[in-house]
């Protein structure tokens, strides 16, 4: 029994798959990359039966395949979006490995698995990608509705993966009633709170932050509320409305000083 275990296990040895390191971007920013590529090294004593494919999300259907010395496949998603061409080393067992996927765009975020398998052994490893889109409008609004509340009103548009939205006062997150929805691929998000203003400070600074916990992406907008505000020209009093200004004043004497230097270079011109 013993002699058949340790058979097993040399055999396991020897005919071993084994996935030594797969790399997939974690973050990238829309836009800013022509490719990517996906990397998926391993390491193996037998190529017979030797397949490596690559799956999206789940392992229902691979997106990419390749069975040496056979050309590989882009399929699905990433279908007429992956350089065939592309060769990561110049062995045949491993050079289509790697694929490199051409214009990137956000709805390929996701995870992607490696599958690498012969006649007798297989291994996996998966690893997330995000296609980040920063927010192309963030605007945050303070709107006293009386005397008594005010209503916080933060939104941001264009932002992909989905965002997050909090709303506080000083240090302190305020409970928000919030809503989302997708345009045209992309996030629109709005949350709002209603607050008394006599739980203010009378100086107090009101915040937004917007996350985007996928992508490790994190924004603010900020403002300072006045719980007792300046008052307005309308609250001036008119006699400090109506007060000269002496700086702009020009007095009697200047006027009069300025009409003498005239008449003398009259006269001057004159004779």
């Amino acid at each position: 029994m013993w002699c058949l275990l340790k058979l097993s296990i040399v055999l396991h040895c020897v005919h071993s798959v084994r996935i030594v390191n797969i790399r997939v971007p974690d973050v990238i920013q829309y836009g800013t990359k022509d490719s990517i590529t996906l990397d998926c090294d391993f390491v193996t004593n037998n190529v017979t039966g030797l397949v490596v494919k690559w799956f999206y999300m789940d392992k229902t259907q691979p997106v990419y395949q390749w069975i040496p010395p056979q050309k590989p496949q882009a399929l699905g998603i990433l279908r007429d979006k992956v350089d065939l061409s592309y060769k990561v080393s110049h062995n045949p067992y491993t050079q289509h490995r790697a694929l490199r996927i051409t214009s990137p765009v956000p709805e390929l975020t996701g995870n992607y698995t490696c599958v690498v398998s012969t006649f007798l052994a297989e291994d996996e490893k998966t690893r997330p990608m995000t296609i980040f889109v920063p927010e192309t409008k963030f605007d945050m609004i303070q709107d006293r509705l009386d005397d008594k509340y005010l209503n916080i009103i933060c939104s941001v548009e264009g932002v992909f993966p989905k965002p997050e939205l909090v709303i506080l006062a000083g240090n302190r997150p305020l409970n928000a009633k919030s809503s989302i929805k997708v345009i045209e691929g992309r996030y629109t998000a709005l949350t709002s709170s209603v607050v008394r203003i006599d739980a203010l400070p009378p100086t107090v600074e009101i915040l937004c932050d917007m996350q985007v916990p996928l992508a490790n992406y994190y924004s603010r907008k900020r403002d300072l509320f006045y719980r007792d505000p300046p008052p307005s020209s309308s609250e001036i009093p008119n006699s400090e409305l109506n007060a000269p200004d002496s700086g702009h004043l020009i007095t009697s004497t200047t006027v009069l000083l300025v009409t003498a230097v005239v008449i003398s270079l009259l006269r001057l011109h004159a004779t």
